[in-house]
This record gives C-alpha cells, sequence and structure tokens, in this order.
C-alpha cells in the first residue's frame, strides 16, 4: 500500500516539476489587470471584464495546451508499460479517450459561443470588434 502511495507522489511531483517548467516566466509577471497599481489608474467597472477575458485567455491558452500534453504523454507511457495486459490497456485508452473529449468540449463550447455570438451580430449592436475584446480606458 506505501509503495503505490509513493510511487503516485512521485508521479505527481515529477508532473508537477515539467508542467511549471512549460510555464514561462513571463506569465507570473503580468497582472491581470491593468489598475490599482502604482502610477496605474483606478480600478472600475469595466476593469472586471479585462480581468475576466485575462483569466479565460490564461486557461485557454497558456494552462490547458501543457495539461493536455502531459496528460497525453502520461496515457501514451502507460499504453506502453501495458505489456499485454487487457485492464492496463483500458485505462491507458480510457485517459487518452478522456484527454480528447476534454479538449473537444473546451475548444468546442468557446467555438460554439464565438459562432452564436456571430451569428446573432454581437459586434454590430455593441460596436466592438469582436465580443471577446472589452476596450477598457480610464474614465470610460
Amino acid at each position: 500500500m506505501k509503495k503505490n502511495v509513493f510511487k503516485n507522489l512521485l508521479i505527481l511531483s515529477v508532473l508537477a516539476v515539467l508542467f511549471f517548467s512549460l510555464i514561462p516566466g513571463k506569465i507570473q509577471a503580468e497582472p491581470l489587470v491593468p489598475c490599482g497599481g502604482e502610477g496605474q489608474p483606478d480600478c472600475e467597472l469595466c476593469h472586471l471584464f479585462v480581468l475576466l477575458d485575462n483569466i479565460v485567455k490564461f486557461v485557454l491558452q497558456k494552462l490547458v495546451p501543457p495539461i493536455a500534453a502531459l496528460m497525453l504523454v502520461f496515457g501514451g507511457s502507460m499504453f506502453f508499460a501495458a505489456a499485454g495486459d487487457p485492464a492496463k490497456i483500458g485505462k491507458a485508452k480510457g485517459l487518452l479517450t478522456s484527454v480528447a473529449i476534454g479538449l473537444v468540449i473546451i475548444y468546442g463550447a468557446y467555438l460554439l459561443i464565438s459562432s452564436f455570438f456571430l451569428i446573432i451580430g454581437v459586434n454590430e449592436w455593441t460596436g466592438l470588434q469582436n465580443w471577446f475584446e472589452y476596450p477598457c480606458e480610464p474614465g470610460a
């Protein structure tokens, strides 16, 4: 029992190190909102939308791809390490299928929302170029 816990902890530690080594240091240096700091304007309501946009961009562009890549590598290594054991092969296939389904759900939802807003013409009645870009100037 303790051997499995140690093995799982070791695998989790290696994956965490790999994951955090894939994230560039530049990400932590950029603020989520361009307000409230020294020499910056006070935060207003429009900065809430900037915050939400930055969180969505971070998750979709910086967080999901490395995690998906690590899980695909982990599932592939499980598949090769199965050595013909049907139970282990089933677990590996299940992991690879789950990663693929998760990516389709995540990016498919974004595509569905974008298509919906394009069809109903959000940019025409809001005056915005893109629905996901919210202008936020001081005093606006």
